[in-house]
């Protein structure tokens, strides 16, 4: 294989990447972008980038970690979608410096690029500065921060976990010390 066709699926996960920092840390855009895999297989007439075996991508606070990436292309070399699957696969960000990083686990992370929407399915978990929500699908748009999750058919349910938000210590009066 020529060296130019190697570099075009590296160049697609780049593309991947920054375009998901819209959400991401400024830091993060100027960060090398390293893709490591078992094994690759890359076929540019059908657009489809596959990675697999112990794949791990990242570029700066942006790690994704899973068995097998598909990386989905447009003919006009555009990447449509993401699709992470493991036992389980793994995304994590920092969004905001002052934030813990946004970590989400599932069987299989699909990210739509264009939409900007991620897709959890089977044994999904979101944890954002320790408040998580778990089901069997979580959708998530990151433009809006709206999440919608359904648990599995029958007596599957949604579990989410809300930690209280920590107050800050008031001042005392001019004159009280403190106990």
């Amino acid at each position: 294989m020529k060296r130019n066709n190697l570099l075009r699926p590296l160049a697609a996960v780049a593309f991947l990447l920054l375009s998901a920092q819209a959400l991401a840390l400024p830091e993060d855009r100027n960060q090398p972008i390293k893709v490591d895999a078992d094994h690759f297989d890359g076929n540019r007439s059908k657009n489809l980038f596959v990675y697999s075996g112990n794949v791990q991508i990242s570029q700066g606070t942006l790690q994704i970690r899973a068995d097998r990436v598909e990386v989905h292309g447009t003919a006009q070399g555009e990447i449509q979608k993401v699709v992470a699957t493991g036992k389980p696969a793994h995304f994590q960000q920092q969004v905001q410096q002052s934030q813990a990083p946004v970590k989400a686990k599932a069987s299989r992370i699909e990210f739509r690029v264009n939409a900007d929407e991620l897709q959890l399915s089977g044994n999904a978990h979101v944890d954002r500065d320790g408040n998580t929500l778990s089901a069997e699908k979580i959708d998530y748009d990151l433009n809006s921060e709206q999440i919608e999750a359904q648990g599995q058919s029958g007596n599957g349910r949604v579990e989410m976990i809300w930690q209280p938000e920590k107050k800050q210590a008031e001042p005392k009066p001019e004159g009280q010390q403190a106990p």
